[in-house]
């Protein structure tokens, strides 16, 4: 074999890693699409998500600021076992909650109050012409605010002395320091409520399919 061959040979190789290392690229960034626009992966079938559409805030906040889950079974839930449902909901969230019983629906909320940062979940039950509808939903915009406006405001507010300072030594610089901190301060946020949402909805999902479980066990065509 020439030293042209082995060229050629060496060149075919690179080519077909090169092609496998674009595939495995494209199949993570596929996977970390999904991944970001669910938070999590979500189970079950016939499943929705209400959060679907493009959002400016999910896009700057870096997670939407409103989960929901729900799901449409063909068959009806008996009224009558709606207690059951709420006990499973406070077996899983660990919270009382409060609660609304009427003739074809329940609806029960979290006991978060208006001041904190949540979560704020609310499921919804409703039985109607043999179909019964459950949807789950958490706001994470207290959330946001909790977060954006004591670290962005109160440590990126209050540290930028320290880039102030040093453009003093180096005026020239001085865009520079500052747009660095406040970049800095902002990527650190946006990841800390990523993540934060990452496991709110994590507990969505859990009890969205402990529900999903008890409704299907119990719904009757």
């Amino acid at each position: 074999m020439t030293y042209r061959d082995d060229r050629d040979a060496d060149r075919a190789r690179i080519t077909a890693l090169e092609a496998e290392l674009a595939t495995a690229n494209k199949k993570v960034a596929e996977l970390e699409g999904r991944r970001d626009q669910a938070l999590v992966l979500a189970s079950g079938g016939a499943l929705t998500r209400a959060d679907t559409a493009p959002s400016a805030a999910k896009t700057w906040f870096g997670a939407p600021l409103r989960l929901a889950l729900s799901k449409r079974f063909e068959a009806g839930f008996p009224t009558e076992r709606f207690e059951d449902l709420i006990e499973r909901i406070r077996s899983v969230t660990r919270d009382p909650g409060r609660s609304e019983l009427l003739r074809s629906s329940l609806t029960w909320w979290a006991s978060a109050g208006h001041q904190s940062t949540g979560p704020f979940t609310v499921v919804t039950v409703t039985v109607k012409e043999g179909l019964t509808t459950l949807t789950v939903t958490d706001r994470l915009g207290p959330l946001a605010g909790a977060l954006y406006g004591g670290i962005g405001g109160g440590v990126g507010g209050g540290g930028i002395v320290a880039p102030i300072a040093a453009s003093i030594a180096l005026p020239i610089l001085a865009p520079v320091f500052l747009l660095g901190w406040l970049g800095g301060i902002y990527a650190g946020t946006r990841l800390l409520f990523k993540r934060t949402a990452r496991r709110r909805a994590e507990a969505l999902q859990q009890l969205f399919d402990a529900l999903v479980e008890e409704i299907g066990r119990l719904a009757k065509p």
